[in-house]
């Protein structure tokens, strides 16, 4: 058995991995090729990454991804194993590298279901974060905007962003997005309200996604964010949004939808996503180590 840095041809084992989790319902899903090849550009494999493999080929995974915010840089450690025991061997280098580098904080996402992380790991629960499925995208009703609300017809990039970045500013680890990142999806589902006064209010994001080793209905419409400035909120600006991109992602081919909450957000959302005919379909524990928990964890005895 080696363990050695991965690198980019370690993609075509990582998407196995992968595979064999979702088919073992140890995770929601494997990311389109696109997701993954964004990701390899992203990360320097030689710091940040850990295969196990032997002569059959990769056992397991470890990929330490640092992303920015308002508090400052936080990791999150992902893995993908066979083994039980190489996945905690992992993870431990993992959350020892993320807190090593500077981060104020490394996540571990774990299948609701699976056992909690080991202990000693120093990683503690902080919320649970839920994919929610729309099985049907027939017969959808109608949901129009509010009086005054209307689409625009050519959303503006900069404004998407600026409504993105101002909507989600109090969500639980917030990362700003960079105008225009929206771009990369088709622009009719990209969609923006904008409010009485003509000033942008709210958007729905979505692309149209296949993936593999999924028991969901494909292609997937894919919501990627639901987002409402303060002042437009509670009035059903968000709902008539997203019907509509529901609408537009089965018209090009769509057969279910699915969409990412946390289940602590503080708007609500999942409530109105439930109203709206989702419903959960896979559930994930986020937990957490800091530099003082990984602390306590060397004082214990033992530890």
């Amino acid at each position: 058995m080696t363990v050695r840095p991965g690198g980019p041809g370690d993609l075509p084992g990582l998407r196995a991995l992968l595979a064999d989790e979702v088919r073992r319902k140890e995770r929601d899903c494997v990311p389109p090729a696109h997701a993954l090849q964004s990701l390899s550009r992203a990360i320097d494999w030689r710091t940040h990454s850990r295969v196990v493999e032997d002569e059959d080929g990769l056992r397991a995974i470890v990929l330490v991804l640092e992303r920015s915010g308002p508090e400052g840089v936080v990791a999150r450690v992902e893995t993908a194993a066979r083994d039980e025991a190489e996945r905690k061997r992992l993870l431990g280098w993992g959350i020892e590298l993320g807190l090593a580098t500077g981060a104020s904080a490394v996540e571990v996402w774990r299948p609701r279901a699976a056992p909690d992380p080991p202990r000693d790991l120093g990683l503690t629960a902080v919320r649970p974060f839920w994919r929610m499925d729309r099985a049907d995208l027939t017969g959808l009703a109608e949901h129009p905007l509010p009086p005054g609300y209307r689409l625009a017809r050519r959303p503006d990039p900069r404004q998407e962003t600026a409504v993105f970045n101002r909507a989600f500013q109090r969500h639980w680890r917030f990362q700003p997005v960079e105008s225009g990142a929206g771009r990369g999806r088709s622009s009719a589902l990209n969609l923006l309200a904008l409010g009485p006064d003509g000033a942008p209010a709210a958007i729905v994001w979505g692309s149209l996604e296949w993936y593999e080793a999924d028991d969901r209905a494909q292609p997937v419409g894919l919501v990627e964010a639901v987002g409402t400035l303060p002042e437009h909120r509670r009035r059903g600006v968000a709902s008539a949004l997203l019907i509509e991109a529901l609408r537009r992602l089965h018209r090009r081919g769509a057969r279910t939808a699915s969409l990412y909450v946390d289940g602590l957000n503080p708007t609500g959302a999942a409530a109105v996503y439930h109203r709206l005919g989702f419903r959960i379909g896979f559930e994930y524990e986020v937990f957490e180590a800091t530099p003082a928990s990984l602390a306590a964890r060397f004082r214990r005895p033992g530890g």
